[in-house]
């Protein structure tokens, strides 16, 4: 029989097969990924803390930021530990979706732990941990710890899918972005045959917005202007938007996609004003073979090619010139 020409790589067994003798050597586990936690790192590390507990270890998930109030409902949720620093040692410490110990917020110091794994689906992944499980090609790293299971020939149950399934929904936008591919198809089909129930996932997910939440949203897209040829959409979020409307960052999420429900626009784009004065966030949404992972990495930031961040020092009008220019000058 031939072999499926889009079969991933044999590299790949490798980190799964390396993760797989670390998770069952290894006794005490630390668990987080990035700040700004999304379902994917937290539907994902609740999934893995849940299979570790059930091969008898002790699994711990922490989060430098607060779990988002719509991800509460996934199981196990509310036990995640929000910190600014973690003090004990591990035997073992499970980074997800972080280009290094900061983006995760320096929970903890590399001396704290025997082995690092780090396991992460962006473009821009960097191989920092002992073992690294580092896949461009997956969904999300629901997919890559949903592969985990099936090469440890583990059953996943049904809190684990729930979780798993938050992060592959969440990541592919509901299997609507390009990243929505045939693997990702087949694992959310994997899930429901656990015995999920999608339209309560969905309910949570996207049916539970605040009164404050839905406040942000209007005043944000008071802001949204496009450029002159109508291929760039930017909107900006001031500080002073939070206090007006009640809400706080944690609402901003799925904001920038409303710029890219103009059919004209190639890049979306939001600008936030964080804590720190003159610090701003920028999301970056793109179509078509435009790559803001590339825009993104050229400031120091990165992701996906069609959904990217970075941050930058300035006014919210001055680094919204300096994206946009900086996107002009690559062709959209």
């Amino acid at each position: 029989m031939k072999k499926n020409p889009k079969t991933k790589t044999p590299k790949i067994n490798r980190p799964l097969a390396d993760i797989a003798r670390a998770l069952r050597r290894y006794e005490t586990f630390f668990i987080a990924g990035h700040m700004k936690p999304d379902g994917d790192t937290i539907g994902t590390a609740l999934a893995l803390a849940s299979l570790l507990k059930r091969l008898g270890k002790k699994a711990f998930v922490y989060s430098r930021e607060e779990v988002p109030a719509n991800l509460c409902f996934i199981p196990g949720a509310r036990r995640i530990v929000v910190t600014e620093k973690v003090r004990r040692e591990f035997d073992c410490a499970i980074i997800l979706e972080c280009k290094d110990l900061a983006r995760m917020g320096d929970l903890i110091t590399p001396d704290q732990v025997r082995t690092i794994i780090n396991i992460d689906h962006h473009a821009d992944f960097n191989p920092f941990g002992a073992i690294n499980y580092l896949d461009s090609t997956a969904s999300s790293s629901a997919e890559q710890v949903f592969d985990l299971f099936s090469f440890m020939k583990i059953p996943i149950h049904c809190n684990e899918a729930e979780g798993l399934y938050v992060g592959l929904v969440t990541d592919t936008g509901q299997f609507q972005h390009a990243n929505a591919s045939p693997s990702a198809l087949r694992m959310g089909a994997r899930l429901l045959e656990v015995g999920i129930v999608p339209d309560h996932i969905y309910d949570n997910l996207y049916a539970s917005n605040s009164l404050s939440s839905l406040h942000l949203l209007g005043s944000t897209l008071l802001t949204l202007e496009k450029t002159a040829d109508g291929k760039i959409a930017a909107m900006t979020i001031p500080r002073s938007s939070y206090r007006r409307t009640g809400s706080d960052v944690t609402e901003t999420d799925g904001i920038i996609n409303f710029a890219m429900t103009m059919p004209a626009v190639v890049v979306g784009v939001l600008l936030r004003e964080t804590e720190v004065k003159g610090q701003i966030k920028v999301s970056l949404r793109a179509r078509g073979t435009f790559n803001v992972n590339a825009v993104a990495h050229h400031f120091g930031g990165g992701g996906h090619k069609k959904a990217a961040g970075c941050t930058l020092t300035g006014t919210l009008s001055s680094v919204k010139k300096t994206i946009i220019d900086f996107v002009v000058k690559q062709g959209v």
